[in-house]
């Protein structure tokens, strides 16, 4: 028996010994290098390198992320090196130990509720003594009033009085302690949160089982995917006046809580979109049933376009340098960095990639400009913007920004704001737009023609006017108009009044039916000093009902377009400054009498 035991022992060992981890594998940190960031999720590729002996090994990688796709993790490996087999495990320890601050602020949180529950107890004890107080007053003052005893009615009162003033001070003097104590509580839960959304609560680890042909220094590289980051697209709109080009600069908006921080990485920012349920539809047969319908309210296909401020700015000067110095004078050159002198110890310290360009220039012109210092010539160096660090790929299923400079986005949710590229949109038109029916207000809107070709996305724009925030409006890159519309804000310079015309409105009863004729009439002002192009909308009702019956009175309505889907009038028209027109919609309605119609 006891050697059938032995046996069974030693199998078990030699098959852990085979197939298992042993705990005396080497660990080395990986350390985060790229990061490709998704609409929702991102890729993260860290590199490691590793010691390893001829033949087996085994390694911990530490320093991955706590959230990630586990089907995603791709592992490679240099000097022939195989994988024989890997594990992905959660640390939940790990962090903990690393992070000594939430170990303190949950200390500090469990002191402060030990206070708390001292004192809910002693104001529990104080507001019973009170209660017991006048309890025993009260019963007191009943014998005394039976013995008629005015002194023993008086000492009763005097004694209620001094210990019921004791007893409501202390329990004033708890509820004051209570709230502060609790409001103390209330931050550090808060400060809790914050630190480990910051930290992270576990690390991801990665061991390897790894078979090597020789003894080699290898490097290791791991990419996996994790939902737990993402960037939002968002525009910053600027226009000088409404005879300018549109100025549009377009930004990311960069967030993640995968657990670790990027720190210093490699970010490119993709607008592809991973789904690992990437496959086309396919038709299934469709049967035909009866189906019941709830009665719904039907609403116009009104296009209405959102308020917002209008916005100028204007473009700041720049300065140009034109000129050059004596060569043989021994003064040395002036250096000019992006518009302003500097001496030659900050020229120095400019890191060499961070240069655009840089230009000598030499001749009378530098002398004119900064007199006879400048006779040596003059040293005009550029340094790159944003945009120049900034790599646009475009392929088949997306495109991608490649930020040229290493970016720090910590895991604690915050956006982290990237510019990504300008541009200067000089293809566009101008127009005011009102629909008196819905909004007194009339709206500048600007046309964008083949804005296709500008490659934007869907997202916000901030409108600004000199670097005052004024409103937002929306960019939608799926739509499927030729013309791309933006709302710049209103205009009150622009005056639009609605108002119904009684003389030419009438209810008439034709045997079992009511006929109602209604006319309104729309009187437009352009109060500025310029001449304006102008967009007006109306509305008539339509009708699913057989026995009603809706007529446009052409007659009296002379829209420009009359869209008869929606019953959606339009008017386009140029007005001179201080010009005003007016303009009339009418119609009929002839329905059964005793329908109540809603004809507002």
């Amino acid at each position: 028996m006891a050697t059938k035991k032995f046996i069974m022992t030693l199998s078990l060992f030699m098959l852990f010994a085979t197939h298992g981890f042993s705990d005396s594998a080497k660990t080395v940190k990986s350390a985060l290098k790229d990061v490709t960031v998704f609409f929702n999720g991102a890729e993260l590729t860290h590199t490691a390198s590793a010691e390893l002996a001829k033949g087996e090994n085994e390694i911990t990688v530490e320093g991955l992320s706590a959230v990630i796709n586990r089907n995603s993790l791709q592992i490679k490996i240099t000097g022939g090196v195989i994988v024989s087999s890997f594990e992905y495990s959660i640390n939940y320890l790990q962090s903990e130990r690393q992070n000594e601050i939430t170990g303190k602020i949950r200390d500090s949180i469990d002191f402060y509720s030990s206070n708390l529950n001292k004192i809910t107890t002693d104001m529990k004890i104080s507001a019973d003594m009170l209660a017991l107080l006048k309890q025993g007053v009260t019963h007191n003052i009943t014998i005394a009033e039976k013995a008629s005893t005015v002194e023993e009615l008086s000492k009763n009162i005097d004694v209620f009085q001094a210990k019921s003033t004791e007893y409501t001070a202390a329990i004033a003097k708890l509820e004051k302690a209570k709230t502060t104590v609790e409001e103390k509580i209330s931050r550090l839960k808060s400060q809790l949160s914050l630190e480990e959304t910051r930290h992270g609560k576990n690390s991801g680890v990665l061991k390897l089982k790894l078979a090597s042909p020789l003894a080699v220094n290898a490097e290791l590289t791991i990419k996996y995917f994790t939902s737990s980051a993402k960037w939002t697209p968002f525009y910053d709109l600027n226009i000088v006046s409404p005879a300018s080009p549109i100025s549009l600069t377009a930004k990311s908006k960069v967030q993640q809580t995968s657990g670790i921080d990027w720190n210093r990485v490699n970010i490119s920012l993709s607008t592809g979109v991973p789904n690992s349920g990437n496959v086309a539809p396919v038709f299934s047969a469709w049967f035909l049933r009866e189906q019941s319908y709830a009665a719904h309210n039907r609403t116009a296909d009104y296009e209405v376009i959102a308020q917002n401020s209008i916005s100028y700015e204007k473009e700041a000067p720049k300065m140009l340098i034109r000129g050059s110095g004596s060569a043989g004078s021994t003064q040395p050159p002036i250096y000019v960095v992006n518009g302003m002198i500097v001496d030659e110890k900050e020229v120095l310290a400019i890191n060499p990639g961070e240069i655009a360009s840089t230009d000598v220039l030499k001749g009378a012109s530098a002398t004119a400009i900064y007199g006879s210092r400048a006779a040596n010539g003059v040293i005009v160096i550029t340094t790159k913007s944003m945009e120049d660090y900034v790599l646009k790929e475009e392929n088949q299923l997306n495109r991608t920004f490649s930020i040229d400079i290493p970016y720090t986005v910590k895991s604690d949710g915050k956006e982290q704001v990237i510019e990504l590229e300008k541009q200067t949109i000089s293809s566009v038109g101008y127009k005011y737009y009102c629909a008196p029916k819905l909004d007194a207000e009339t709206y500048l809107i600007a046309e964008i023609s083949e804005w296709e070709k500008l490659n934007l996305m869907t997202g916000q724009a901030n409108i600004t006017s000199e670097g005052t925030y004024l409103g937002q409006t929306t960019i939608n890159a799926a739509s499927t108009d030729k013309k791309m519309t933006f709302t710049l804000g209103s205009d009150r310079r622009i005056s639009v009044k609605r108002e119904k015309m009684q003389d030419f409105s009438s209810v008439k009863f034709l045997g079992t039916d009511t006929r109602i004729v209604l006319t309104y009439k729309i009187t437009v002002r352009n109060n500025q000093n310029r001449d304006i192009a102008m967009v007006l909308k109306d509305q008539y009702p339509l009708s699913t009902n057989k026995n009603i019956t809706v007529e446009l009175l052409e007659k009296t309505t002379k829209p420009t377009v009359n869209r008869e889907d929606v019953g959606v009038i339009t008017w386009e028209e140029n007005f001179k400054a201080g010009e005003t027109k007016e303009y009339f919609i009418s119609y009929s309605v002839k329905y059964p009498k005793g329908m109540t119609l809603n004809l507002q």
